[in-house]
């Protein structure tokens, strides 16, 4: 028996290896090409850059962490936090593969790999989810399957995509394998605190060790992402259904107290001396007291012999009182953990960001095209599974199943109102698959229930004989062929849906950046002047971060104009009077920092006072009035892409507070034939206006049209009940004066001067006096009739406000 155990556990070992192969394959080889191009090492995703930066520091002040980061924004810096053990982690692997002494091609290679192999990892903690679950099959499929599963876990685990999410998905599921494998556990030993007291190991230890690697992978997933507390709400909640469950159906609940209190309290030590982060150490402070007041509720109530049902109903008036106190006692610290939640519902100008818009509506239009492009037909299959396990869970109240289903609805909820979330949801995808293709074999008789399989089969001998292993034949079997049907079934249901998919989001690199980005930012770097005067100042340790944010700097006004002003504000960062700032749109800050060592005006941290400050100055319609922005931020140059100009303008408009449809919208004229109609961009004069347009579009340049076309138009509704635009005529002109006069002579109906196209201004433009035009790519975008533009452009700004000390 031990033989055909090892045989077994070889060969899983054996696929599992396989599978880790195949899914850092998949994640490496495919986006290899656009990652090591043109003499660059490209990342992948647009936060990299930031955790990049970061492991730079790092890696030259290794192992000490810098306390801010004055290359992250000016003219205020950034505070680094402390929930760093991503970056900490990678900086240390990159110390070891450079021996202690990395170059920067070694820093950008580790860095680039370093998420696909997390990524790849994640096939294990999956592995054993699914085999705790329904035995080694569910395992194995489920491993597979996250292995392949396309959409945004794929997507965040590619090669250069060195974010923390695969960290987080990777980190999260480990716990919740190691809270599973606590739980079942300690009930399948009835563990008792008596058992605690007088030590008996033999029932105690796996509870603890499964109990307190629970707790490390849920402190590690903590000190990853600053939003981890939803994975303490989701282990809570599990516990705290659970012991109802448990006292309703007359169980103990000892071991559910045990589970929790250790959990929580590994957490608790591991995270208090790093991440110092006071709403987390009060909510995992608060975790442990729950479970144990459970606990002795449970115990007392069990003990009186009182009703179960008053269970429940004494909880929630406890956990009442209890909330009241709290907030009695501490009503900001109870306001930001109840704030803590609105991550999971964006509103306004946040729903601009792709990743924070609903799966199954990111348009405002309800569509499966996001379900579909992250899952596939498992999506499918993985609700009918979660349906499944609910039913267990109300028929058994197993708590492996309970907590995987209260995981799944949670992780299911987040997914529905963020599309980001989905990464997370892979894993619980992959394991419901798992879990249904196993109990469909089950089924059919082509596979042993796993606790039926773990039996020793023998054979029966006579009296005071040893028994001997039954023979089993050695050939192949009709079960073995219909077992091998079995699985070619599986396979072209829930894999093979996935392949396509899984190979087109994990050769995109969609977010990396452009050439035209790249030797931009070259120049930037090799032709502007040092910030500080020094190359090796980005590479500095800072020991103090209490400083005054850029948001504190813009909402303090300078009657006096003096250029010393924002220097002498306490608190504020001490920087040169070299120092000074790249304003471009925020998407590209954390580029402008890494590969340029300079320093943005915004960047993805999406502090939302900045973002509305860059959208008002690149929308603004007047240079006198819209120079205070850039003079306040202490701007030198502006670089400017065409997605700013034209393809982001949407979301530039949205973040200044004002409508798109103000600078552009959609006409319908005519079709070809009777009763259709053809939707027309046409573009409005505060298009044209807007300083954003006027650089990259025009150079600053003076401008004179020499058509000016009218449309006339009025409000219609479609066949689908919308209030569109409709032509109704077309008047052209030579001058802007004569389209002036021509709308002034209109006493009725609705008329207004467009352009037909982004790059010929149907209004006068005056020159820019405080910009010239530096730098513009030599990577290109067609205009089309052989015209081009480029890509990127960079202007030197003459009226900064130095705010260095």
């Amino acid at each position: 028996m031990r033989g055909s155990q090892l045989r077994s556990g070889l060969i899983i070992g054996l696929i599992l290896a396989i599978f880790f192969v195949f899914a850092l394959w998949l994640r490496a080889y495919p986006p290899f090409d656009k990652v090591f191009t043109g003499g660059w090492v490209k990342f992948t995703g647009v936060d990299a850059y930031y955790h990049m930066y970061i492991v730079d520091n790092l890696v030259h002040n290794f192992p000490n962490l810098t306390s801010y980061l004055p290359y992250m924004l000016y003219p205020a810096g950034q505070g680094t936090g402390t929930i760093h053990f991503f970056d900490w982690l990678l900086a240390l692997v990159i110390q070891i593969v450079g021996l202690g002494s990395p170059t920067q091609h070694t820093i950008d290679v580790v860095g680039v790999f370093y998420p696909a192999v997390l990524g790849a990892l994640t096939v294990i903690p999956v592995f054993f989810i699914g085999k705790a679950l329904l035995g080694r099959w569910a395992g194995l499929i489920a491993a597979g399957l996250i292995a392949i599963l396309p959409g945004e876990f794929l997507g965040r685990s590619i090669l250069g995509s060195t974010d923390h999410h695969v960290a987080e998905t990777l980190f999260s599921a480990t716990s919740m394998l190691f809270l599973i494998l606590a739980l079942k556990s300690a009930r399948q030993r009835q563990l008792s605190f008596e058992q605690v007291k007088r030590m008996d190991w033999d029932i105690i230890a796996r509870p603890i060790l499964y109990s307190v690697l629970a707790g490390l992978f849920l402190s590690l997933y903590l000190l990853t992402f600053i939003g981890g507390l939803l994975f303490v709400f989701i282990i809570f909640l599990c516990l705290g259904i659970q012991f109802v469950i448990d006292h309703l159906k007359r169980r103990p609940t000892t071991y559910l107290s045990f589970t929790g209190i250790v959990l929580f309290i590994i957490a608790l030590a591991i995270f208090w001396p790093v991440g110092r982060d006071r709403l987390t150490l009060v909510s995992l402070a608060i975790a442990v007291i729950v479970a144990a007041v459970l606990g002795i509720v449970s115990w007392f109530m069990a003990g009186k012999k009182l009703k179960p049902a008053y269970y429940p109903l004494t909880i929630a008036i406890l956990g009442l009182i209890a909330l009241g106190i709290f907030y009695l006692a501490a009503p900001s610290l109870f306001r930001s953990m109840v704030a803590s939640f609105g991550i999971l519902i964006p509103r306004g100008a946040s729903l601009t960001t792709l990743e924070m818009q609903p799966i199954f509506s990111p348009g405002g239009k309800f569509t499966f095209s996001l379900i579909w492009g992250n899952f596939t037909l498992s999506f499918f299959f993985g609700l009918f599974a979660l349906g499944l396990l609910v039913y267990q869970v109300i028929k058994r109240g197993e708590a492996d199943k309970s907590t995987i289903v209260i995981w799944s609805l949670l992780i299911l909820a987040a997914t529905i109102a963020q599309r980001r979330y989905a990464y997370y949801f892979a894993a619980n995808i992959a394991i419901h698959n798992g879990y249904l293709s196993a109990r469909g074999l089950q089924l059919t008789g082509l596979t042993k229930p796993a606790q039926e399989a773990q039996r020793v089969t023998t054979a029966k001998a006579p009296a005071g004989r040893r028994a001997r292993p039954s023979r089993r034949s050695s050939g192949v079997t009709l079960s073995h062929v219909n077992l091998g049907l079995a699985l070619l079934i599986i396979f072209m249901a829930v894999f093979f849906p996935n392949v396509i998919p899984a190979a087109a989001t994990a050769s995109s690199a969609q977010f990396a950046p452009s050439d035209a980005w790249m030797s931009t930012l070259t120049w930037l770097k090799d032709n502007t002047p040092d910030p500080f005067g020094d190359p090796d100042a980005y590479y500095r340790l800072e020991t103090r971060h209490q400083y005054a944010s850029l948001s504190d700097l813009l909402n303090t006004p300078n009657p006096s104009g003096d250029s010393n002003f924002y220097s002498t504000l306490p608190g504020s960062y001490p920087y040169p009077d070299s120092a000074y700032g790249v304003m471009a749109w925020w998407d590209y800050g954390y580029w402008i920092t890494r590969i340029a060592h300079r320093i943005p005006n915004a960047n993805p941290s999406q502090d939302p006072q900045v973002l509305r400050q860059i959208a008002t100055y690149f929308t603004s319609q007047n240079e006198t009035a819209s120079d205070e922005i850039p003079g306040k931020m202490g701007t030198a140059y502006v670089v400017i892409d065409s997605d700013t100009a034209m393809g982001k303008f949407w979301a530039v408009a949205t973040w200044a507070g004002k409508e798109p449809s103000q600078f552009f919208d959609m006409y319908y004229v005519p079709g070809e034939t009777a009763n259709q109609l053809q939707a027309v961009q046409l573009f409005h004069p505060e298009y044209y206006q807007s300083m954003v347009i006027r650089l990259y579009n025009f150079n600053g340049e003076a401008v004179t049209p020499s058509q000016v076309v009218v449309v006339s138009y009025e409000d219609r509704l479609s066949q689908k009940g919308e209030t569109i635009k409709l032509v109704t005529g077309v008047q052209q002109f030579d001058t802007y004066e004569e389209a002036e006069v021509y709308l002034q002579s209109q006493e009725s109906g609705k008329h207004r001067i467009v352009g037909l196209t982004p790059f010929s201004s149907p209004v006068p433009l005056e020159a820019l006096q405080g910009y010239k035009l530096v730098y513009s790519s030599n990577q290109t975008m067609s205009l089309g009739q052989g015209e081009s533009i480029p890509q990127l452009k960079v202007f030197e700004y003459a009226g900064r406000v130095k705010t260095g000390s």
